[in-house]
């Protein structure tokens, strides 16, 4: 199989990277213990909040939170959406961003996050990484995977994670594209575009906890989540393995007060699924791969 600039395929892991909001550092904690591993990784691809530590691993900048924290987390959107403090102030505050929301196309300001993705990335473009990179995203339109294989890093990050109705659809030649969770949360088609090696989907979201809704909004956002989490093992399925950084509670998306415990998690669960990461790149006699998926996702739901 050719690969770009020339250069020979990598043998190694691929590492699909899923989305879930402030769960992705968990993905950074994964990363860095596979790294001290040296477990040789052949491309990396990322959705969403697994753009941004694709990205970082691609960039070879730090995989700790620090870098994404400074940079990237708006303080104050995250604060409109938690639920502390005063529920009928915080509320009022939606609300407020909602009625905003109906003369844009976001309630959020894109251009501080560009700004801060800047000083992360610089001019970098995908195509020059030497790491292999695919950033997955949604085509807002079509309803298509658009998997990102060259341009700006910055626009294909902004782009992977432009949460609809939050941030704004970002132009790409000729489409507008959204989160790409939208359409594939863990991104194993855009892994699959990597070359030769083995793909490894690594799923941050939240674990299910059944109740009933209280409100229309709540149906929705309910709807929503049961049909991201279909379009998610249907991904899952096609992967060689899946490596599991989903906690035991669920994590708001913007609770960015779990950061640390969130990367020292992943960390630690990639730790103990080094052995199963490690067995997936030896020789293998056929049906082997799917007994070792199947070994590396009891082990997670064992925790």
């Amino acid at each position: 199989m050719a690969h770009r600039h020339g250069k020979p395929p990598r043998r190694g892991l691929i590492l699909a990277l899923g989305g879930g909001g402030v769960r992705g550092f968990a993905h950074l904690g994964a990363l860095r213990a596979i790294r001290e591993a040296n477990l040789p990784i052949a491309g990396v691809a990322g959705s969403s909040a697994g753009a941004y530590a694709a990205a970082n691993l691609a960039l070879d900048l730090p995989l700790e939170p620090e870098p994404l924290l400074t940079h990237v987390v708006d303080r104050k959107l995250a604060d409109l959406f938690m639920a502390n403090g005063n529920r009928l102030l915080r509320a009022a505050r939606i609300q407020g961003r909602l009625f905003k929301a109906l003369r844009h196309t976001a309630i959020a300001d894109a251009e501080r996050l560009r700004e801060g993705l800047r000083e992360l990335y610089g001019d970098a473009r995908i195509e020059e990484l030497d790491l292999p990179l695919a950033i997955n995203a949604a085509d807002l339109n079509t309803g298509e995977v658009v998997v990102l294989r060259e341009g700006p890093l910055v626009d294909a990050v902004m782009a992977s994670s432009a949460i609809p109705g939050i941030f704004p659809p970002v132009p790409w030649g000729g489409r507008l594209l959204v989160d790409g969770d939208v359409v594939e949360k863990v991104p194993v088609t855009a892994a699959q575009t990597l070359g030769q090696g083995v793909v490894v989907g690594v799923d941050v979201s939240n674990p299910v906890r059944p109740h009933k809704p209280h409100n229309s909004f709540e149906v929705m956002l309910m709807a929503s989540e049961a049909s991201i989490r279909r379009l998610k093992r249907l991904a899952l399925e096609r992967a060689d393995a899946t490596l599991s950084l989903v906690p035991e509670q669920p994590v708001d998306t913007f609770d960015y007060e779990r950061a640390e415990a969130l990367f020292r998690f992943g960390y630690e669960t990639a730790r103990e699924q080094l052995e199963a990461l490690r067995a997936l790149l030896e020789p293998r006699p056929r049906g082997l791969r799917a007994w070792l998926q199947s070994v590396t996702q009891s082990r997670a739901r064992k925790r």
